[in-house]
Order: C-alpha cells, then structure tokens, then sequence
C-alpha cells in the first residue's frame, strides 16, 4: 500500500446511551454502519449492524468506557482494513474549538475541562478517544463539536440577560447537536431551499431546533448546556429559574440530587412515569404517556414558533433525529398545529416517511433529512488528512 494510503476512515459518535459507529473509504462510501444502544439504563446494551438483527453486546452494569475496546477490537478493525483516521463527535466545544481539529495532549485536556457543561455526554466523547488511541496509536483523530456549528448565533442571542461580565467568563448559549444540523444545511439545495429562513428539528432523546438563514445557524433552542429548549426523554428543556431554585432548596442545597433530576429523571421519562422513549408511550394507554407526548407537542410548537419569528418568517421546516425521521403521529401533530404558518400536511407522505412531508400545494414544506452525524465527522477527517 503506497505512503499515506488507507482504506477507511471512522466515525465515533458516542451519546448519552449509545455509541454510533461507521466506516467510509476515502470517497466517503460508507462499508458498515452500527449502533450499540440502551447503555447505562439497566438495561443490556444491545449491538445492531446494519441489516442484522439486535444482540446484546455486554452487561447491563457495563458502561462507554467498558464497550467501546471490545467494539473496536472486535467489531470494527476486522472490517476496516488500515485506517487513515478516526473522528469524534464531542458535545461541548465551548469557545475554546469552533472548527474541527486533530487531538493531542492539549486538545484533549481543553475537552476534558469542559466536561461539567456536558456531563451526560462529554466523559463518553473522552472514553471514545481513550480507546482510540489505545487501539490505533499514532493514527489522527480529530475531534467534531456539536457547538461549533452555532458560533454564527449573534451575540445578542447568545448571550443571555445577565450582566456581561459573566458572558465574558464564558457563560454564553452555545447550541447543540451541530453536526446533525450541519447534515441538514447540506441536505437544503437537494430540497430547493438552500437560500432563505428553515427551521430544523432535530428530535430524539435529547431534541433541539436550529433556525438557519442560507444554511448558516442564526438561534437554536439549546443554551450553555444541553438541559435548555425542548422537552426530551429525560431532560426537562427550559424551565423557569426559580423553579431549578425551588428544586434546590427542596433538595437541601444538593447540587448532585438537582443534576440527576435534570439530566436523568425529567422529560418524557418524568412526566409519564413510564419511560423516556417516545416509541413507548405511543403505544401505552396510560393516561401519563399521553400527557406527556401532548406536552412534548406543544413544546415543539412553541420553539418553532420562536424559531420563525427570530428569524423574521419561515420557508421550511426540517424533521431529524430518531423521533423527527420515524414517529410520524408526532410530526403530524406537530404540522396540524402549524397550519397558520402555511403548512398543510399531506398524511398519506407522512405515514409513508416521504422526503416531502406536505402537500403539493401546500404554502411552504416540510421535510424529513435522515441524520447523519457519522458522514459530517468523516469529511472532517478526510479534510484534516488532505492538511
């Protein structure tokens, strides 16, 4: 194989629950996609492979840190052949990485440092590093955040109403799950809305909005930490903060009890009592799931709402994320309650998970766009490679 050669490049993309994974060559054709899901939950992690049945993959006590070795080692390098390098999808970028950027002691310490504003997520983005670079010592990583893409929010958005002093400490709205919103932006000009105002969903455990101006983020609903904006399947969304405060003092002043409630007890989960994945409480009778997916829509509606009026109007609405792309009662409750707005639903195109979500002659459209954070941090590497 001549100097430099390789034949795949991987993308790691760990979540709150999940490790997402794929391998690309070089002209970005992706040879294997998989997920290992339901991780840290009591549950037994289960390994599902592109066109393969779900098996379990570990034990339930088992955790990022403990899974990912095993994946590489024995699921990912014997298809992979030699690999040119490896890309992280890594939550809290802070001000410090706004652009993608190969990882060394330095860059690692600065992801590490802000692990406190993400800490559902970021000591899993780290744990995916580790194993990385114990298993493919000397090969570049390169590390993708999900802020970087909302660096263009105008400050007068991303500050917040505090004096701003604290926003030059840092204390700023950062936005979330960029890598999928990036997805989107490139997806636009297949859509025909590559020029003006869309409004974007990206809509799974943790579910964010992202409105962009030709394709570039100008508000999102996720502020300083992924806790802000829409409800989600265990996290709140916003709150007011005298209620976080009254939680405080109910909780005697224990910041731990308060963070476990916030990140880990709320949403979906908190209000039905039965769980927080939106494919449970669709076919629950119980009267708390269906509360909760009421307020899960009326939250959406509100953001999109906000969304479109920071934005001076609407063009188009896009659906991502597992719960955008796959509950289509969601989206039509959603649409439904937006006809003001110049969406009429087309309900045989939604059952039927079309592209194009409304009808013909429907004022503006609404669409699906299938994530793909893995392909945004394969670019990357490929890019970074290039120099």
């Amino acid at each position: 194989m001549p100097d430099g050669a390789y034949d795949s490049l991987l993308a790691l993309n760990c979540g709150s629950s999940s490790i997402k994974f794929a391998l690309f060559t070089p002209d970005m054709e992706r040879t294997l996609s998989g997920l290992v899901e339901a991780i840290g939950h009591g549950q037994t992690p289960r390994l599902i492979l592109a066109g393969a049945e779900a098996a379990p993959f570990g034990t339930q006590d088992q955790g990022h840190a403990d899974l990912l070795p095993r994946l590489i080692e024995e699921i990912i390098l014997p298809r992979a052949g030699a690999i040119g390098g490896i890309g992280h999808r890594v939550v809290h970028g802070g001000e410090l990485f706004t652009t993608p950027i190969a990882i060394d002691a330095s860059v690692r310490s600065g992801i590490a440092t802000l692990a406190p504003l993400a800490p559902g997520h970021q000591p899993h983005n780290l744990a995916g590093i580790n194993a990385a670079m114990t298993a493919l010592p000397g090969v570049l990583q390169v590390a993708c955040f999900d802020t970087a893409f909302h660096a263009s929010v105008p400050p007068v958005r991303r500050e917040m109403p505090l004096p701003r002093a604290y926003a030059r400490q840092g204390l700023i709205r950062y936005g979330f799950h960029g890598l999928s919103y990036e997805h989107v932006a490139t997806s636009l000009s297949r859509l025909g809305v590559s020029k003006g105002r869309v409004v974007a969903c990206h809509l799974g455990n943790g579910s964010s909005i992202c409105g962009m101006i030709d394709g570039t983020s100008r508000w999102t609903s996720m502020g300083f930490t992924p806790l802000d904006g829409l409800m989600m399947g265990q996290r709140p969304g916003r709150l007011d903060p005298g209620a976080v405060l009254w939680l405080l003092d109910h909780f005697g002043g224990d910041a731990e009890k308060l963070s476990k409630l916030l990140y880990h007890q709320s949403g979906l989960s908190g209000v039905s009592g039965i769980s927080g994945d939106m494919r449970a409480l669709l076919a629950s009778h119980e009267p708390d799931a269906a509360f909760a997916i009421e307020m899960y829509v009326d939250r959406l509606v509100a953001e999109i709402g906000a969304a479109a009026a920071s934005l001076e109007g609407i063009d188009a609405l896009v659906f991502s994320g597992g719960i955008g792309e796959n509950s289509a009662p969601i989206r039509a409750s959603a649409l439904v309650k937006l006809e003001w707005l110049g969406f009429a639903l087309d309900p045989d195109a939604n059952a039927a998970q079309a592209e194009r979500l409304t009808a013909s002659n429907s004022a503006r459209h609404a669409f699906i766009v299938k994530a793909d954070e893995e392909l945004v941090i394969a670019r990357a590497v490929a890019q970074a490679l290039a120099g």
